[in-house]
């Protein structure tokens, strides 16, 4: 019979983080400025384009950018879109630039943009995916004991764009890209120890420092 203390060491996991690599890049398209009093929003792209930002996601980038600066304010993406319902939800949105003046042509929207300072809408768009795996994990119990046993892994990309619109002038002043790859492995001799590369986390850190450097700079 399996003892307690046998017990809790085969259900545990160890959770060890693995390799990842990070790449960063800035676009500046035109010359742009922000002050304390003026705010920026996120924005996942639609629906409709077929893979749409994970909202884990968008709620990290909004939580990080809002802890790492206090040189302007940022509206949560959820309450923004709560306030403007229905233009900005993910079927209605605009997609690029181009579609700026159709959204802000109706004087309602510019007009409660214009009182609540939004000056920059940030459009995320990005997806992390499983690009490669392998092996085989084997777990099994008996009346002695039980574990597992193999060895199982997988390639991430996690690949986000962050384009920077000027509300007022209906441009794209900037481009911030994050893309981390990373390789997650789990080997199991009895107990399986999962090595994970968090991909999407990391894109989120170096993502939301792009903004708030690209603002700072």
């Amino acid at each position: 019979m399996i003892s307690l203390t046998k017990k809790v060491l085969f259900f545990s996991v160890f959770l060890i983080v693995g390799c990842s690599t990070t790449r960063v890049d800035e676009e500046i398209n035109s010359a742009f400025t922000i002050s304390g009093d003026e705010s920026i929003v996120l924005l996942s792209n639609s629906y409709h384009t077929g893979n749409q930002t994970e909202l884990d996601f968008m709620e990290c980038v909004n939580s990080s950018i809002s802890k790492k600066q206090n040189a302007f304010e940022i509206v949560p993406t959820r309450q923004f879109q709560n306030l403007f319902y229905p233009w900005f939800e993910p079927s209605t949105a605009p997609q690029t630039v181009e579609d700026l003046p159709k959204v802000l042509g109706n004087n309602l929207i510019k007009e409660k943009l214009s009182q609540m300072k939004i000056k920059y809408l940030i459009k995320i768009t990005g997806q992390t995916k499983t690009n490669a795996s392998s092996g085989a994990l084997s777990c099994a119990a008996g009346p002695g004991g039980g574990g597992c046993f193999g060895f199982a892994w997988w390639d991430d990309t996690s690949e986000y764009t962050a384009s920077i619109w000027d509300l007022s002038q209906e441009t794209a002043v900037g481009n911030v890209t994050a893309n981390v790859t990373g390789t997650s492995m789990i080997p199991a001799i009895v107990i399986p120890i999962p090595i994970l590369a968090r991909t999407q986390s990391n894109a989120c850190e170096g993502l939301s420092n792009q903004i708030v450097s690209f603002f700072s700079g």
